[in-house]
């Protein structure tokens, strides 16, 4: 027997001249690969949709949407290019060359412009996302190498905007600190720090006064308070995460270098407020974390692999646009209520969530 979809309350109810009909979203993962980006149904188990091919790109560094402008863009360091492609079509838009390394950018919540570090660079710039035209820049600074762990191309790496769009963070590698701007003049407000060593993957709270963050050489995170003014800020707590024992007596030794020179380079805050998800790129785990108390705990060793025998070696956490899916690099999907594993696709560092009612963009999730 055929299985009839049924419309939960992610569909919607639009008036015609005809009556009332269904007009269900369609929710998408999209997945940056090799060569392109395969493109997932979330509500039908992840299942395979279609891959888009990216002709002479690849080794992306970034991946996101305007839904407004029906966009989605990547950054690949194959070509040092920000490219933009028509989510209708599948089709190339435009193709820059805006600045030496561009790494992981941010859109805008209005999906007008996008914020780009480039690594190669001391410099963010503001990038028009409908023609890709340079609107503006920040400048920061750039790392000193470690002796220890050592990390390629150090400079601007990762970038964070609050849901206002009125402020940007943004973070260099090896530099103990946060850097935050003023989004509507691009002008520097101050930086959070210092961190204990230079910052990774980070998020800040919608509320902006909390900003969590992996750090260099940490198997966990360190939390910092932000300044009202939002020119500072200062660590408060330094987490260190659990890896589960049996799993230490399975892997007695290893690596000794280790993915992105750092035990954890993935972290997201929950939509939800409560929890912070990071990733153990050492030993294949996800570890959530209640940060409700003043002392926030472990409430959750997720494994990633299927088989100890495997070494999986996440490097990035995403959760989808209403936090009911976390996605790590590692090649699987969990379940955020029951903190279960419930699909196995071909995951990558580089992944967001948009999207489409009556074949039209209408949100995008971000890194």
């Amino acid at each position: 027997m055929r299985s009839v979809p049924i419309l939960t309350a992610a569909a919607v109810i639009f008036m015609s001249g005809t009556g009332e009909h269904p007009a269900a979203v369609e929710r998408r993962l999209y997945v940056a690969d090799a060569s392109g980006v395969s493109v997932y149904d979330i509500d039908r188990g992840h299942a395979f949709i279609r891959t888009i091919t990216i002709p002479s790109s690849g080794d992306y560094k970034g991946i996101g949407a305007s839904a407004q402008l029906g966009r989605l863009y990547v950054t690949s360091h194959r070509g040092d290019e920000l490219i933009a492609i028509d989510l209708a079509t599948d089709s190339i838009v435009w193709r820059k060359n805006l600045g030496k390394y561009a790494d992981s950018f941010w859109v805008t919540p209005d999906g007008r412009r996008i914020y780009l570090p480039l690594r190669g660079e001391i410099t963010w710039r503001v990038i028009d996302a409908q023609t890709g035209a340079v609107l503006g820049q920040i400048d920061s600074e750039r790392g000193e190498q470690y002796d220890v762990d050592p990390i390629a191309d150090i400079g601007p790496h990762n970038t964070w905007m609050n849901p206002a769009a009125t402020r940007v963070y943004m973070e260099v590698l090896t530099v103990p600190y946060i850097w935050v701007a003023d989004a509507r003049t691009n002008q520097v407000l101050g930086k959070i720090g210092p961190f204990s060593k230079g910052i990774r993957p980070f998020a800040v709270s919608d509320d902006e006064r909390r900003l969590y963050a992996n750090v260099d050489a940490l198997l966990g995170f360190e939390i910092a308070d932000i300044q009202p003014d939002f020119r500072g800020g200062r660590v408060v707590q330094r987490v260190t995460a659990q890896t589960p024992a049996e799993r230490l007596a399975e892997i007695p030794a290893p690596p000794r270098q280790k993915p992105h020179s750092t035990p954890s380079h993935g972290l997201n805050l929950h939509s939800n407020q409560k929890e912070v998800w990071m990733v153990d790129g050492v030993y294949g785990y996800v570890y959530v974390f209640d940060v409700t108390s003043a002392t926030p705990s472990q409430i959750a060793s997720i494994p990633i692999f299927a088989d100890p025998k495997e070494r999986p070696h996440p490097g990035w956490l995403t959760f989808g646009i209403d936090g009911r899916y976390a996605y790590p690099d590692g090649g699987v999907v969990i379940d955020t209520r029951t903190k279960q594993v419930v699909a196995r696709i071909p995951t990558s560092e580089k992944l967001i969530e948009i999207d489409f009612e009556n074949g039209r963009a209408v949100r995008a999730g971000h890194r």
